[in-house]
């Protein structure tokens, strides 16, 4: 298969990539400036985030991929496209791309993607689930016949999977994600203490005192907004216990998401789950005390793989070195003509 082989995680939140023999090339934020009057991208990535929360109203931003399917077509191409453009730059044949998707995704909503993909200018694209990827990437073998669960927290959804053999026996999703977590921060403290925080603060406070369990020692920050009495900027404490409490009822979504795959998963899998552990991976696995709050719900060993928000692009790293492997589970590099093909 000639042309560069790219692994892309095209989440709600990042745009990571692994290009084949160099590993993790590029990890931004995925996010787009655009002109209020043209439509124009104005800034992406890295530019487009330092920008969120003071745009003019001649400005507004996009996210692209939204709960793991494409929210705005246009400008996902426009984003994968100029991504592209960068990394195959000089080369003489397209690019041929593996992609992680949600293991509950619609096939119309999968062929969105392929359509967006090659769109974009790669000459094939191939399809993974993300919770599939994710495990490969925590170092879940390819091979052995044991279960093992993995627990995907992205910005936008929530992705739980069984894996045996390299393959995906239960998954269930839940639409709640580290962005989701954020935003609910930002609106108590509105509600709450009558002041409006930005993006950016919202998730310097979860990252700093965010916890799904109670701390032995309560932590605290001073965080700075603007008051909706009186429009002027304004400082204010908020503390890990009242952060707890905000993000209770998303953390109990994720513990239900992997409640309702247990209920589904076959007894002889199980037991390998309390052998092998629940694996969390995707940025808001490093949220304080998730693992605990997991691992005393459910009496499994339960923590974080190894750097948790890059598992499913490093996932798919490995699998690109491993083409045999996907052609045998039938995860086959596709051209337009061959989808065409297909739907006939």
């Amino acid at each position: 298969m000639l042309g560069m082989k790219i692994g892309i995680d095209f989440g709600s939140s990042n745009f990571t990539v692994f290009v084949e023999d160099k590993g993790i090339v590029m990890s931004e934020p995925s996010l787009v400036v655009c002109d209020s009057f043209s439509g124009k991208p104005l800034a992406m990535g890295n530019a487009a985030k330092k920008m969120l929360g003071k745009l003019p109203a001649s400005m507004y931003a996009v996210n692209p991929i939204k709960d793991g399917i494409v929210n705005n077509y246009d400008i996902a191409c426009m984003m994968l496209r100029t991504y592209l453009n960068k990394l195959c730059a000089n080369k003489l044949f397209r690019p041929n791309i593996l992609m992680c998707v949600p293991s509950t995704v619609t096939e119309l909503e999968k062929r969105t993607i392929f359509d967006a993909v090659i769109d974009a200018g790669a000459a094939r694209a191939c399809f993974v689930d993300e919770a599939l990827a994710a495990a490969i990437g925590a170092g879940v073998s390819l091979t052995q016949p044991e279960g093992t669960f993995v627990c995907d927290i992205g910005g936008g959804t929530s992705d739980c999977a069984v894996v045996t053999m390299g393959n995906i026996a239960v998954s269930g999703k839940e639409k709640v994600g580290g962005n989701d977590f954020t935003k609910t921060i930002s609106d108590y403290i509105f509600h709450e203490h009558n002041i409006e925080v930005g993006y950016e603060t919202a998730d310097h406070i979860k990252r700093t005192v965010g916890t799904a369990v109670f701390r032995n020692e309560e932590v605290a920050i001073v965080a700075g907004g603007k008051s909706c009495e009186t429009g002027l900027p304004v400082l204010f404490e908020i503390t890990s216990t009242e952060v707890y409490w905000i993000l209770k009822g998303h953390v109990d979504k994720v513990f239900n998401c992997i409640k309702s795959v247990f209920e589904k998963t076959p007894p002889e899998l199980i037991s390998d789950i309390f052998e092998n552990g629940i694996i969390l991976t995707g940025g808001t696995a490093n949220l304080y005390g998730l693992d605990r709050f997991i691992e005393w719900n459910t009496g499994i060993r339960t923590y974080k793989g190894e750097h948790p928000e890059n598992c499913a692009v490093l996932g798919l790293g490995r699998l690109l070195k491993d083409l045999t492997y996907l052609e045998n589970n039938g995860y086959i590099f596709k051209t337009r003509e061959d989808d065409s093909e297909e739907d006939e």
